[in-house]
């Protein structure tokens, strides 16, 4: 098949900070692919438009905010636009609040879907526990609203959870299956930390609209839904299926903005930046905590347990955290919420299979600057620092030398120098548009195609789950949430 002549025509909702670093270069790097057109907000015109000067014939259509279903009106428009344009793909990168909103209305136009993470969110999730249960009905939603689009039209809908195409990640997976195989063996125990590095004043606190806290939900939201993704994907690896969880119990615990304030207060601002602060700071701690009471959570831990005939089989303790070690100095925020701002992050994972095999996979980055070239990026606090350690049991391990350790560059092709000034974590979300595109133009199945929604009811049943637990607590201090393990949450919700 010429590939040249059948170019995939998309569409993108959502043209913020994280689909203007990833999506539009990423889109403008790929063949066989024409952003035909580009939907944000209003308010955001001037930013979107400077944004595709690359993309001379994308149009760019302009809405107001809604909430829950997409305007009649527009989505007319938009279907009007589809079939006018053949159209055969989307690419869902808004406010995760209308995620729902536009995955049905791509699912009642047969469109193939690319959404961010996480599938949706709710106002309120850290307070309203229909909020919290809310995230999981939503799921149910639209996976039935995507099955019943199969019996008439094969299409995909991928979830861009962008650690499932990451070839580190992927090495521990097929460590963990190799236990398994020889063992029969289960994960046992997972440890995972994650932490954005971010460092946001009271005042941004209140106001920031990207990845906020203002909407009742916070971190568990934003980052939080690769690691729980991440967990589950180690989980399955070991393929020892006889022996997966029924059942799980999760047990959570917040840290909210008002702890936060607890944390450091204005006090300690002021003596940090100085009379300075005061030029972006108007609120009291009193005037703080009260307008932030219901704001969503900073930084969570939680211990998931896997649960199999009631007899506990596995323990996931997982700490998330956007008030960590950060670089940033100055009291203004920078123009890029994403990358820029002072953002450091470390990630790290602790894995046990039984007394067989425990890998640990450690990621830190020292230094906020992640468009600099400093040189060989791939060690300790490098933007790029990924290694993998593996502890094996002397029965399993063919009397290798313990540990074994791999970084990234060691198990991929990667050996281009030029690779030093590209995130990692970038180039990887390049490939999941790229296996996207490749679907739309007819050169991958969708057997191949990696993320689909069918596979992501765990992690949705955790995010939702963690956000049950902390309600409950704050209301009889009791917050063990029981859930059964997959799709047979369908009845727990009836």
């Amino acid at each position: 098949m010429d590939f040249e002549e059948k170019a995939a025509k998309i569409i993108l909702i959502g043209c913020g900070p994280h689909a203007r670093r990833v999506y539009l270069p990423a889109i403008k790097s790929i063949k066989h692919i024409n952003l035909v057109l580009v939907v944000d907000l209003e308010s955001q015109e001037s930013i979107v438009r400077s944004s595709l000067t690359f993309f001379q014939e994308t149009e760019l259509q302009l809405i107001k905010p809604f909430e829950n279903d997409v305007p009649e009106d527009f989505s007319q428009f938009l279907s009007k636009f589809v079939n006018e344009n053949g159209i055969s793909g989307v690419i869902i990168a808004t406010e995760p609040l209308v995620h729902k909103a536009y995955a049905n209305w791509a699912l009642q136009n047969g469109l193939n879907i690319l959404m961010d993470k996480p599938i949706t969110a709710r106002s309120n999730a850290v307070s309203n526990n229909a909020s919290a249960v809310g995230i999981l009905d939503d799921f149910l939603q639209i996976l039935e609203n995507y099955r019943c689009l199969q019996h008439r039209k094969e299409t995909i809908f991928m979830i861009n959870s962008h650690r499932r195409f990451h070839a580190g990640f992927e090495f521990v997976k097929e460590k963990i299956k190799e236990i398994g195989e020889k063992t029969n063996c289960p994960v046992t125990f997972i440890q995972a930390y994650h932490c954005d590095g971010q460092w946001r004043l009271p005042n941004e606190i209140i106001n920031q609209e990207y990845h906020p806290y203002c909407s009742g939900y916070g971190k568990a939201s934003h980052s939080g839904y690769h690691i729980f993704d991440t967990i589950y994907q180690f989980y399955k690896a070991a393929g020892v299926e006889n022996k997966f969880a029924d059942s799980m119990e999760i047990v959570s615990s917040f840290i909210k903005p008002n702890g936060f304030f607890t944390q450091i207060n204005e006090k300690d601002y002021i003596k940090i930046f100085g009379e300075q602060y005061a030029t972006v700071n108007q609120y009291s701690d009193k005037q703080l905590k009260d307008l932030c009471s219901d704001f969503g959570e900073i930084d969570l831990s939680a211990i998931i347990t896997l649960k199999k005939n009631e007899e506990a089989m596995a323990n996931f303790n997982v700490n998330l955290i956007h008030n960590g070690f950060a670089g940033r100095t100055w009291i203004m925020p920078g123009d890029d919420l994403y990358k820029g701002n002072g953002r450091i992050k470390h990630e790290s994972y602790n894995i046990q299979q039984g007394p067989f095999q425990n890998i640990q996979v450690h990621a830190y980055q020292a230094a906020d600057k992640h468009d600099e070239n400093n040189g060989n990026e791939d060690y300790l606090g490098g933007k790029n620092h990924f290694e993998i350690y593996v502890f094996r049991n002397p029965m399993v391990s063919n009397k290798s030398k313990q540990p074994s350790v791999y970084t990234y560059k060691d198990i991929t092709d990667i050996r281009s120098s030029n690779t030093e000034s590209t995130i990692t974590m970038e180039m990887v979300k390049f490939e999941v548009v790229k296996e996207f595109v490749d679907y739309l133009i007819g050169k991958r199945k969708k057997e191949s195609i990696n993320s689909q929604i069918e596979d992501h009811v765990i992690p949705v049943q955790i995010m939702s789950g963690i956000y049950s637990s902390n309600i409950m607590k704050q209301k009889d201090g009791s917050n063990i949430l029981k859930s059964p393990w997959g799709e047979e949450v369908k009845e727990y919700i009836k």
